[in-house]
């Protein structure tokens, strides 16, 4: 399932709003924010890129159950309006939720624009009866928490969605200081939180469990891509730790002793962090959406250009949406605009131009000769030529 459009806004009508939205038509506000299966969000510092991410990271939790609406106060979700539109193999599904204060106003689900939950009404479709019925639920409760596989199997592959979505912070140590006490204390995926990807320790011991004639080489493949040249990546005591402890350890090939994630670079490992589990979600072959918080942070410029690389062609053809964000001139000046989507700040908004909303001033952006992140820093994407012939 792909998340194909949002429209977000947090504590709406109140001085403080702010929204996420697509670009104006005709001056008119509150268009969709299109997104595709790989999509590169890029602005300007401060301009919305991490609250998108983040907005996007909080509707799967609140879906997945694994965030409750009384618990997003302290990350300034406690109001929020939301539109979504997913494409589920043709089918179209379209959730929207608002509430306040940490209580429901409205919540509606419809499938081929067929209505099956309406909180105002206070109805939900009951397959067994093949109708709507009247339903009552907190209003500190998503009425999507009600599953039941029988009577209302269309909010399955929603809550999956929300399960399944991950969200990295590459700027972050993503797991390099974490480590494992026990490493057989790993039963099944419920002792992994997946979400924030510090734990990746816990998913290379998975994934190589259940993956173990692919799992690795895959890794070592990609990481030499990178420039990486590895020989052994694998689960070892740390050599110099003050406890008895298990990290990730990889040989490489010019080297003879293993050196273990304490003694890697950050840039290195935060790569090969994100390479473990994204990997990992390939092999899984399911459907899933993966949020990728400033890109290439911390690599070189043409390890953050290969990554990117790696990832678009790794996502092509599979199940997984990949949402990444980054305000990185070299990044941008290699990945190829249709990939884009560009934020614009303006007072209480984050408006977003892509290839979809704004085709004719992206092809015209070829005809300049310039560099892609000309395109951003001389807001071509909001002029075009306009502009740039008046100056």
């Amino acid at each position: 399932m792909v998340l194909k459009a949002i429209k977000y806004t947090r504590f709406k009508n109140e001085k403080n709003e702010w929204s996420i939205e697509g670009k104006p038509i005709n001056g008119e506000f509150g268009q969709w924010l299109t997104l595709e299966k790989i999509n590169l969000i890029v602005g300007k510092n401060a301009s919305g890129k991490s609250r998108t991410i983040g907005a996007i990271r909080q509707v799967a939790e609140l879906i997945s159950g694994e965030l409750k609406l009384n618990e997003s106060k302290p990350f300034g979700f406690q109001t929020s309006n939301y539109h979504l539109i997913f494409d589920d193999n043709d089918k179209k599904i379209e959730y929207f939720l608002d509430f306040k204060d940490g209580k429901v106003l409205q919540e509606r689900l419809l499938i081929d624009n067929i209505e099956k939950l309406n909180r105002e009404k206070g109805i939900l479709y009951y397959e067994k009866e093949s109708k709507n019925l009247e339903f009552e639920t907190d209003d500190n409760l998503l009425a999507l928490s009600r599953r039941d596989t029988k009577q209302q199997p269309f909010f399955e592959n929603l809550y999956q969605w929300g399960v399944e979505l991950n969200h990295y912070q590459f700027g972050s140590p993503l797991g390099k200081d974490m480590f494992l006490r026990d490493i057989n204390s790993i039963n099944d995926d419920s002792d992994i939180n997946f979400k924030t990807g510090n734990e990746v320790t816990k998913i290379f011991k998975r994934a190589n469990e259940e993956y173990p004639s692919v799992f690795v080489e895959t890794i070592i493949g990609d990481m030499s891509n990178l420039s990486y040249d590895i020989d052994k990546i694998e689960i070892l005591p740390f050599k110099y730790f003050p406890i008895l402890a298990y990290g990730i350890s990889i040989t490489e090939k010019d080297l003879s002793q293993p050196t273990d994630q304490t003694e890697m670079s950050q840039g290195m490992f935060r790569a090969l962090s994100l390479l473990i589990q994204l990997n990992y979600s390939l092999l899984k072959n399911q459907s899933s959406c993966i949020l990728i918080d400033d890109i290439g942070e911390g690599l070189d410029y043409e390890r953050s250009k290969a990554l990117v690389d790696l990832i678009i062609r790794k996502i092509s053809g599979s199940l997984v949406q990949v949402i990444m964000t980054t305000n990185d001139r070299y990044v941008m000046n290699k990945i190829p605009l249709e990939y884009w989507s560009v934020v614009q700040r303006v007072p209480q908004k984050a408006l977003f131009y892509n290839y979809k909303n704004s085709r004719e001033t992206f092809d015209e952006f070829k005809f300049t000769g310039l560099n892609n992140f000309d395109f951003l820093s001389t807001e071509f994407y909001v002029t075009g030529f306009e502009k740039q012939v008046s100056e």
